[in-house]
């Protein structure tokens, strides 16, 4: 197939999934405790273990439903049809239909990772990442060439994530895997061997790994009055606080992507798996200059202290332009720094069908944030970058 705009990063939201997925497909055991959809008084809720996940038919996984008036986003997704006709997102006629508005070729998916913030029986965790896998590879089989998918893989034990992944590389249609970095107990930067099973088999499968934001971020106090800032986010009557929290850790939140690329690299994963790829999912680019500038300076002066002695034989920018890529929907950055960041290393997502996106606009947005980068650089940041990535076509 012939790909003209790809879209590195969009979505396949728990929110939509079938509500009998998980119940109908687990394991006899754990039937009862196995995520599925209950009507309530306040309509259709994902719930598990007595405990509700998140609206079925959201913006997004854990968020509100959606309304007018609100966010400037889903007022034009409500305006394009989007939450009308259908559950778009799962309906492979009406997402290509949608894909088709936007000018887009082919997706990217991440998936239900995000279920990780809410769903704590680490069994059923773990066998929900096992159904999403194999209901997405065959989503993406429905349409060979149209979408990849992202593989979930459970985060509290590297080996079984490691196991999982080697499954779901033996399905059609996955081509990488999506940790839950923000829900993560142990820090990536170790080096004391836990993670290595799962960064193995990332390299051995020759799956990238997606570092997606989603529920962390740059550590952001929460209100004086002591809510949790999570709660700002669906209070009826938010206080002035609770406002004002919204207003600081938005924006951060891409920024939670300079954590996980110095960890990453400082590990030393990358020096002893040069085969290991991975992604800063929806991070943004603007701020990755100076991060590996950064890096490099602190890298040159520490070969003079025996107290800091990373296990690197480059310079750490040499191994964010090796073996990382960061996907991003709208940084007027890119049209400027693009050579700083690395052509190579970038590659634009919609981030359909989340309101923080871009669809169905995309191609004006790419035409106003990076309408001066020469055509070759264009394209390889909104198409070849993710089909090479991700062996799309193949």
């Amino acid at each position: 197939m012939e790909y003209n705009l790809v879209s590195a990063d969009s979505h396949m939201d728990m929110s939509w999934l079938p509500g009998d997925l998980f119940e109908r497909n687990g394991p006899e055991g754990l039937k009862e405790a196995m995520p599925r959809v209950v009507d309530t008084d306040n309509g259709p809720r994902w719930v598990t273990e007595g405990r509700e996940l998140g609206v079925y038919g959201g913006l997004g996984f854990g968020f509100s439903a959606p309304r007018r008036g609100h966010r400037r986003q889903v007022d034009r997704m409500y305006e394009a049809g989007y939450y009308e006709g259908g559950a778009h997102a799962i309906d492979p006629e009406l997402r290509l239909n949608d894909m088709a508005l936007d000018g887009v070729d082919a997706e990217i998916l991440y998936g239900m990772t995000t279920a990780g913030m809410r769903i704590r029986n680490p069994e059923v965790l773990t066998e929900s990442y096992r159904i999403y896998n194999d209901w997405v590879s065959g989503f993406c089989a429905a349409t060979p060439g149209r979408w990849y998918a992202l593989a979930c893989m459970p985060i509290h034990d590297p080996a079984l994530g490691a196991k999982e992944l080697r499954r779901a590389a033996g399905l059609g249609g996955i081509r990488g895997g999506e940790l839950y970095v923000s829900g993560t107990t142990r820090p990536i930067y170790l080096r004391d061997g836990f993670w290595d099973p799962l960064w193995d088999a990332a390299a051995e499968t020759h799956l990238p790994i997606s570092f997606h934001i989603g529920g962390g971020g740059i550590k952001v106090p929460g209100p004086i009055e002591g809510e949790e800032g999570q709660k700002s986010f669906s209070a009826e009557s938010p206080t002035q606080n609770q406002l004002a929290f919204v207003g600081t850790s938005l924006p951060l939140g891409q920024l939670a992507g300079s954590e996980w690329l110095i960890s990453i690299i400082m590990s030393g994963t990358c020096e002893r798996l040069p085969d290991f790829r991975f992604v800063l999912g929806e991070c943004g680019a603007g701020w990755i200059p100076f991060v590996i500038e950064r890096m490099d300076i602190k890298y040159k002066d520490s070969l003079l202290d025996e107290k800091f002695d990373p296990p690197m034989s480059l310079l750490p920018s040499e191994y964010w332009h090796r073996q990382g890529a960061t996907t991003f929907q709208q940084d007027p950055c890119v049209g400027y720094m693009a050579e700083y960041i690395g052509v190579e290393n970038l590659m634009w997502g919609s981030d359909y069908p989340h309101p923080d996106g871009v669809w169905p606009g995309s191609q004006e947005v790419i035409r106003s944030t990076m309408g001066q980068l020469d055509a070759g650089s264009l394209r390889k940041i909104t198409c070849d970058n993710a089909v090479k990535l991700y062996r799309m076509g193949e």
